[in-house]
C-alpha cells in the first residue's frame, strides 16, 4: 500500500490440515515506510491474543471468531508505504485469506506513530518462586511512544491439579519510563495485571482483558492472558522498559513463555527487536503426566477413571496429551437416566473430599451424581455438573463438600441430566469425558 494512509482494520483467516501448527508457524510481518525490520513480527495466531488454536473472544482491539477469522482494529498509520507479509515456517501448505480496510490519514512528521508488536518466547524455562523468580523482558524501547497492550501465551507443564501448587502467576509487572531508576509501575501479581485474581482458571472475555484459553485442571496446560491499555494507555517521552516476573508456586521445569508488548512509536524509535527463528515457533506439546499430590492436592489418592469404572458400562478410551496418562474415559449415554458407575476406594475411615476431573467440551452435557445411593453435590448447590462449552476443550475439577466415609469401595454413579428444552433434545448425543477421580483426606 502507498501512503499517507492507515490500516483501520486487518483480518486474517488461515486454513490448514493442522491449524494449531499453522497459526504458530505462519509469521506475520508488517513493515511501515521501508523500515529495516518489520515493526510487527508475530506468529499469526499469537498476534491476535488468543493462541494456540482458535479460541473465540471479542474485545475492543481484537476479535477471534469461531470460524477462524481473526480481526485487529488497532489503527496502523504510515507516511509512504506498508507491506504485509505472511511467512510460512512449516513444511505444510497453508491457505490464507487476508483483508484490510485502508482509511485516509494525514501523516504529521514528529507526531504520527507507527504501530509495533514484536513477539518473543523463552522455551524450557525453569519457573520457580522465592529467589528463583525471573524478570522477563517484553519491550525495551528508546524513543517516544505509547504502550497499548500485552498478551502472553504460556505452556505450564506442572502436574499438581490445583491452583495452589501449579500456579505460575505470582510475578509482578515492572514498568520503567524515561529516566526512571525504579519501576514507575510495580504490580502485585501477573493475574492482577491481567485484571483477575486468586489464580482463577475461569475463561473470561471482556472489552479490555481476557483469558480465552486455560486448559486445566486449574492452571496447567496452555494458558493465554491479554490486557489492553486503551483507557489507560502508557505514554513515554524517551524510553520504555516493560518486564514481568515469572514467579511460580513451586519449581516447574519445561515452562514456555511467549509474550507481545503492543505499542506505538515515533519513527526513529529503537527497540530490542530480535528476529524469530524456526526454533522459536516450534510446535509445543504437553508432556506425559500424572496428577501430583502436592500443594492444595496434598493427602490425595488419584484413580484413573478407566481403572475404577464398572465393566458393565459401555465406554471407550480417547488418546490425547491433555489427559492424565494420555487417556480419557469416554461415555456416550443413550438415555438421560443411564448410569455410569465407578467403585471409589477409600483407604481408612475418615473425613474426605471427593474430586471429579472431567472434560468440558462442546459435545458434553450436564451430569448428576450419587454416592452410596445418596445425592452428591459436586461444586454447584444444585448438584449438577455442567460440562458443555461453546468452543473449547478443557479439564476442570468438580469437588464435593467434606464427607464422612468408611474404609472400602463406594459406588459413585453419574447420570446425564434430562434436556431442559426441546432445542436441547435436537442436539447430537452427548460425549462425557472423565479423566480421573481423587479422594483427599481432610
Amino acid at each position: 500500500m502507498r501512503g499517507p494512509s492507515a490500516i483501520e482494520r486487518l483480518s486474517i483467516r488461515l486454513q490448514a490440515t493442522d491449524l494449531d501448527q499453522a497459526l504458530r508457524q505462519t509469521v506475520l510481518h508488517i513493515t511501515f515506510d521501508g523500515h529495516q525490520d518489520a515493526q510487527v513480527q508475530c506468529p499469526v495466531g499469537d498476534f491476535f491474543g488468543a493462541a494456540p488454536g482458535i479460541n473465540p473472544y471479542n474485545s475492543v482491539p481484537f476479535t477471534v471468531r469461531g470460524d477462524g477469522t481473526m480481526v485487529s482494529r488497532f489503527v496502523m498509520p504510515f507516511a509512504r508505504s506498508c507491506q504485509i507479509e505472511l511467512d510460512n515456517r512449516s513444511v505444510a501448505a497453508v491457505r490464507a485469506t487476508v483483508a484490510y480496510l485502508p482509511i485516509d490519514y494525514p501523516w504529521r512528521e514528529g507526531n504520527s506513530m507507527h504501530f509495533r508488536a514484536s513477539w518473543r518466547v523463552d522455551h524450557d524455562l525453569v519457573a520457580a518462586g522465592g529467589s528463583g523468580a525471573q524478570d522477563l523482558p517484553f519491550v525495551v524501547a528508546h524513543g517516544k511512544g505509547v504502550y497499548v497492550g500485552t498478551a502472553i501465551m504460556l505452556l505450564n507443564p506442572n502436574p499438581v491439579p490445583t491452583p495452589a501448587g501449579n500456579w505460575w502467576g505470582e510475578g509482578d509487572e515492572k514498568i520503567f519510563f524515561d529516566d526512571d531508576t525504579k519501576p514507575a509501575i510495580f504490580g502485585t501479581g501477573s493475574e492482577d495485571y491481567f485484571n483477575y485474581s486468586w489464580s482463577s482458571p475461569d475463561i473470561f472475555l471482556y472489552a479490555y482483558c481476557g483469558q480465552p484459553r486455560n486448559d486445566g485442571p486449574a492452571n496447567r496446560g496452555f494458558v493465554v492472558n491479554h490486557r489492553w491499555h486503551i483507557l489507560d494507555a502508557l505514554p513515554f517521552q524517551k524510553q520504555l522498559a516493560f518486564y514481568m516476573e515469572l514467579f511460580s508456586h513451586e519449581r516447574n521445569l519445561g515452562f514456555s513463555y511467549a509474550r507481545i508488548g503492543y505499542h506505538y512509536g515515533i519513527p526513529g524509535m529503537v527497540d530490542d527487536f530480535v528476529r524469530l527463528t524456526d526454533e522459536d515457533v516450534r510446535v509445543l506439546h504437553l508432556p506425559d503426566w500424572q496428577p501430583a499430590a502436592r500443594g492444595a492436592a496434598r493427602d490425595s489418592r488419584f484413580y484413573q477413571a478407566e481403572a475404577i469404572v464398572d465393566a458393565s458400562t459401555d465406554t471407550t478410551l480417547q488418546r490425547g496429551e491433555l489427559w492424565a496418562g494420555r487417556t480419557l474415559l469416554e461415555w456416550r449415554p443413550k438415555k438421560p437416566d443411564e448410569p455410569l458407575r465407578f467403585n471409589v476406594p477409600v483407604q481408612t475411615n475418615g473425613r474426605y473430599v471427593l474430586h471429579l476431573t472431567a472434560a468440558e467440551t462442546p459435545a458434553a452435557g450436564t451430569l448428576t451424581a450419587t454416592l452410596d445411593g445418596k445425592p452428591l453435590a459436586f461444586g454447584a448447590p444444585s448438584g449438577e455438573i455442567p460440562l458443555r462449552t461453546d468452543y473449547r476443550t478443557q479439564l476442570r475439577n468438580f469437588s464435593t463438600p467434606p464427607l464422612e466415609l468408611t474404609a472400602g469401595k463406594h459406588p459413585l454413579v453419574l447420570r446425564q441430566s434430562k434436556p431442559e428444552s426441546d432445542a436441547a433434545k435436537t442436539r447430537p448425543g452427548s460425549v462425557i469425558g472423565i479423566d480421573f477421580i481423587w479422594v483427599q483426606k481432610r
